[in-house]
C-alpha cells in the first residue's frame, strides 16, 4: 500500500506541472540565430542543451543560463541570459570573425597567444615554451655574466693598485689571473647575447606565424536555408550539414 501511495505521489509530481504548464500556456521557446549560421550552440544552467544555429529551443527552460556560440574562424559569444518559459525570446548574434591582425597583436605581447586565438593550440604552446625556455635562459647567462665581470673588476682594481706601487713580482704573479678573469667575462657576455638574440628570434618567428601563417576560414555555401561548411582534421576530411526549419 505505502509503494503504491509512493508511486502515485511520484506521477502527480511529474505530471502535474506539465499538465498546469500546457494549462497556463507555457508554451515559450528560445530561438537563436547567427551571421554567420552554423555555428554550434550551448545553454548551461539548470540543464545543458546545444544545437546548430538557426537553433530552437523548445524545452521548458527557467532560470538563468549560459549562452555560447562557437564556430572556426570566428571568436566565441558568451553571454547570460534569463528564461522564462511563458515567453517566447529570439537571438540574433553577429560573431566576430578572428583576423591576422588580432592574432598577430596577441603574440606580439605574449609569443603563442596569437597561435592559440586562432586555434593552432599546440604551435602556440611550442612558442610559449621556448619563450619561458629562452627567458630562464637568459636569466641565468645573466647572473653568470654578473659574476665574472665583478671578478675581472676585483682583479683590474687591483692590479692597478699593484702598478701604482711598482710591484713588479705581484704583477707577474696576478696578470695571468687578470687575463683569465677578462676572457670569462667576455664569454659570459657573449653567452648572454646569444640568449637575448635566441629570445628575440623565437618572439620574432612567432609574430611573423601569427601574420603569415593564419588559418584561411572555411567555405561556407548556403542556398535557401541549407548551409555546407567543409572541416578537415589531420585525420578526416567531412562536410557540415545544416538546416533552417
Amino acid at each position: 500500500m505505502r509503494v503504491r501511495k509512493s508511486v502515485v505521489a511520484i506521477l502527480a509530481t511529474l505530471v502535474i506541472p506539465v499538465a498546469a504548464a500546457s494549462q497556463t500556456g507555457m508554451t515559450g521557446d528560445l530561438t537563436v540565430r547567427s551571421v554567420p549560421q552554423g555555428a554550434s550552440v550551448r545553454l548551461s544552467g539548470g540543464a545543458t542543451v546545444s544545437g546548430v544555429t538557426p537553433a530552437r529551443f523548445r524545452h521548458l527552460l527557467i532560470g538563468d543560463y549560459e549562452l555560447s556560440l562557437k564556430k572556426d574562424g570566428y571568436e566565441t559569444y558568451r553571454t547570460t541570459i534569463e528564461l522564462d518559459p511563458s515567453k517566447q525570446m529570439e537571438m540574433d548574434i553577429k560573431l566576430s570573425p578572428k583576423t591576422r591582425f588580432k592574432t598577430a597583436v596577441r603574440s606580439i605581447f605574449i609569443p603563442g597567444w596569437g597561435q592559440r586565438y586562432a586555434d593552432k593550440k599546440t604551435k602556440g604552446f611550442i612558442f610559449t615554451a621556448l619563450t619561458v625556455v629562452a627567458g630562464v635562459g637568459y636569466l641565468f647567462a645573466d647572473d653568470e655574466y654578473d659574476y665574472r665581470y665583478d671578478e675581472y673588476v676585483r682583479l683590474r682594481d687591483e692590479f692597478d693598485s699593484l702598478s701604482a706601487a711598482g710591484n713588479v713580482d705581484d704583477l707577474r704573479r696576478i696578470y695571468p689571473d687578470l687575463e683569465v678573469a677578462r676572457k670569462n667575462a667576455y664569454d659570459a657576455e657573449t653567452v648572454r647575447r646569444i640568449t637575448i638574440g635566441i629570445g628575440v628570434g623565437i618572439w620574432a618567428l612567432n609574430v611573423i606565424d601569427a601574420l603569415f601563417f593564419f588559418p584561411e576560414q572555411k567555405g561556407t555555401f548556403t542556398v535557401k536555408g541549407l548551409s555546407l561548411t567543409p572541416s578537415a582534421d589531420t585525420e578526416n576530411v567531412g562536410l557540415t550539414l545544416s538546416m533552417e526549419f
